[in-house]
Parts: C-alpha cells; sequence; structure tokens
C-alpha cells in the first residue's frame, strides 16, 4: 500500500483507504464475550470508559468483562424505546448465542452474573434470542468517518431493518468505515455501502460470509482471521460452519501455521501465513501522523490427510 505524498488537506481517511490496496482482513477486534450496552447520552472518544454510568455499574462492567475476557460496546438507536436494552453476545464457533435483557435502571445490571452465562446457565435460558442484530460505528468523536459514512448507512440500514439495527461506539479501523459487526456470530465488515444492505441480511441469515468486505470474526485473532480469509476465498466457501478451526501455532519467526477441519468430510486444511511489511496509515482523518499496522500473507494452503 502506497500513500499519498501530500493528501488534501481536510482529507477523510476512509476515502484514501478505499485508494489504496490495503487488506482488511485481520483488522477485526477479538474478543470471546461481547457486553453491547444501551447508553443515550452524548458518545466521547473513549466512550465506554468517559461515561456518566454509575459507578457500582462502571465496577460490575470491568470486574464482569475481566473475568471473562470480554468487550464493552455502547449501542443506541433511535427513536428510544421505554427501557433500555443489553445483549450478550457469545460468538464461539459451534453455538453462537445472544442473550438480551430489558431493564429500567443501570444498577438491574449488577443481577447478572456474565461467568455464568459464559458457562451456558440454565437460569440465562429465558433471555436467550434469535433476533438479527446489526451494529454501524457511528461514533464521530473517535473520527468523523465514522459520524458522515456509519450514520448514513446505520438509517439506510434501519430503515430496511429497524429495530434490528443499532448505532455502536468505536469497532477499530475507521479508515475502513463505515464498519459494521453481525451478531451472534460476531462477524466484522467494512468499507459497507448501502447496496450490500440486502446481500449483508441474506448471509446473515444463511450463516454465511461476505469475503470482499470481511475484516475477520470476532473469535479469532488477526492471523487466524486472515487464514480463514484465504482458505474459504480458494475454496470458494462463505459458510460460517463448513470450517472447524483447531489451532494456530507459531513455525518461526512471523510465520504461522493454521489448520481447519472441513466438518463434512473431515479433510484438514494448513494455511501457512507469513507477516509482511508493516502497511503505513493515516492515523485519523485530516492528520498528516502515520502509524504502521501488521499485514499477513497467504505462503500456501496444504492438505494433511
Amino acid at each position: 500500500m502506497s500513500l499519498p505524498n501530500q493528501p488534501p488537506e481536510d482529507f477523510y481517511c476512509s476515502e484514501l483507504a478505499l485508494e489504496s490496496d490495503e487488506l482488511m482482513v485481520g483488522t477485526a477486534v477479538s474478543a470471546p464475550v461481547w457486553i453491547l450496552l444501551e447508553y443515550r447520552q452524548l458518545w466521547q472518544a473513549k466512550a465506554t470508559s468517559d461515561n456518566t454510568l454509575p459507578v457500582s455499574v462502571k465496577t460490575w462492567l470491568d470486574e464482569q468483562l475481566g473475568e471473562v475476557n470480554g468487550r464493552l460496546q455502547f449501542i443506541r438507536q433511535t427513536p428510544f424505546q421505554q427501557r433500555y436494552r443489553c445483549f450478550v453476545s457469545i460468538p464461539n464457533a459451534v453455538a453462537p448465542r445472544l442473550y438480551r435483557f430489558d431493564f429500567a435502571e443501570y444498577e438491574e445490571l449488577l443481577n447478572i452474573d456474565l461467568s455464568a452465562i459464559v458457562e451456558n446457565a440454565a437460569q440465562y435460558v429465558p433471555y436467550l434470542t434469535t433476533d438479527l442484530l446489526f451494529l454501524v460505528c457511528t461514533n464521530g468523536k473517535r473520527d468523523r468517518c465514522c459520524a458522515k459514512f456509519g450514520t448514513a448507512l446505520y438509517q439506510a440500514f434501519s430503515d430496511e431493518m429497524g429495530t434490528a439495527v443499532w448505532q455502536t461506539t468505536h469497532l477499530g479501523g475507521h479508515r475502513f468505515a463505515p464498519t459494521l459487526m453481525s451478531f451472534p456470530e460476531g462477524v466484522c465488515y467494512g468499507q459497507v455501502t448501502n447496496e450490500d444492505i440486502p446481500q449483508l441480511l441474506e448471509a446473515q441469515q444463511r450463516s454465511e460470509m461476505i469475503l470482499p468486505k470481511l475484516r475477520g470474526r470476532a473469535i479469532y485473532d488477526a492471523v487466524t482471521q486472515v487464514a480463514e480469509y484465504y482458505l474459504c476465498q480458494q475454496e470458494q466457501v462463505s459458510s460460517l460452519t463448513t470450517y472447524q478451526h483447531l489451532h494456530t501455532q507459531s513455525t518461526g519467526e512471523n510465520k504461522w501455521a493454521v489448520q481447519f477441519r472441513e466438518t463434512k468430510t473431515s479433510h484438514i486444511f494448513n494455511v501457512d501465513i507469513t507477516e509482511g511489511a508493516p502497511c503505513p496509515v493515516y492515523a485519523t482523518c485530516g492528520s498528516q501522523k502515520i502509524k504502521s499496522t501488521p499485514t499477513y500473507r497467504l505462503k500456501q494452503i496444504s492438505h494433511l490427510d
């Protein structure tokens, strides 16, 4: 990827990214558990830490998320409903789950045991939901690309899907705005357009991915996200359930072997990934500051059986 020597004085980083050859896959945020909490006040740049939630709720969130290595996203939609909502997503590969909680006061969250939800405790079965859920990053305080392009996508998407679509705080990679995640599978996309909406709905309903827009799946680290992408691309597969990830292991400096089992045939695929040269990107809109992001390349895909 090459950057313009003198970008426009007041540029949008996502527009420059569209002109580059940077691969989006491998840039999705990884977390095994997600709390998606409705918060209607103004979002700050670091909204999930800079907010007016009750101290007891902040403490509960820190403790609960720390125990399960989870991630917090604020969500909102217009118009507001009478009660607040909180979703807990467990985007595991075998049986992803999504729980919904409705409440009047944030302190009601203190009664939820996140570790018990992770363990699939019977007491939380009544809160399971099969509703579709899409989150579009619109956190303009973090980067204005998300405000301009994310908000426009949210409006178009919500016109189509109503309450299944929510605005959310920073999902990382604002240079790929509009960015979006679908739950409970935790699939992250970038550079989404209004024209992609019908395909996104169809993919979600069929438990599939849209590879050209894919940033990765939340259940995998960056290397595994890249390996899954290349395997699916080679085999022309878009289903989320075709391959079972077995393990990712280092095979040398900046080299990894990622193994997947095909669920129907039990064939084992080995995907060799290497780290490429760091990719220079502009840190944010209108800023001349450049940062480097890691890149990953496919070496080969082979059968082990």
